[in-house]
């Protein structure tokens, strides 16, 4: 049987964890080969976005795709990324939090929101399944 270890209170006080972003981006691009767009991450257009509502925008090889906060439901949820240590055999496993999900955002090509809202349904509608299930 195997034993997984996971410690989200391992994190040193001189060491702060590192905050990042998670977007989720339609992956079906025609073009392949290096790109400028990305190195700094991902560059909102403030113009365009739209707090109130939640709408971020950005631009992926010149394709306007609008984004959509994910929040879990709750703030019952802490999304983390964890690094593998102290494996002493092949049945035990211990992870350590070594950074932190900040904010995710769900993007779609311009025009089809409505594919991403409903993907965000399904997705809020797992969250309130699992949470029924694990009461």
């Amino acid at each position: 049987m195997a034993v997984e270890t996971i410690d989200l209170d391992s994190v040193p006080e001189n060491h702060p964890l590192t905050h990042y972003e998670l977007h989720l981006v339609p992956c079906k691009i025609g073009t392949t080969g290096p790109t400028e767009e990305l190195k700094n991450g991902f560059q909102e257009d403030t113009a365009e976005s739209n707090k109130e509502q939640s709408k971020t925008v950005t631009y992926l090889r010149g394709r306007k795709i609008v984004g959509k906060a994910v929040t879990p439901q709750k703030g019952d949820y802490k999304i983390v990324a964890l690094t593998s240590f102290g494996t002493s055999d092949t049945t035990t496993s211990s992870y350590k939090q070594t950074a932190e999900i900040s904010h995710i955002y769900n993007y779609e090509r311009e025009g089809n929101e409505q594919r991403r809202d409903d993907e965000m349904d399904k997705f809020q509608e797992y969250l309130e399944l699992t949470d029924l299930i694990n009461q």
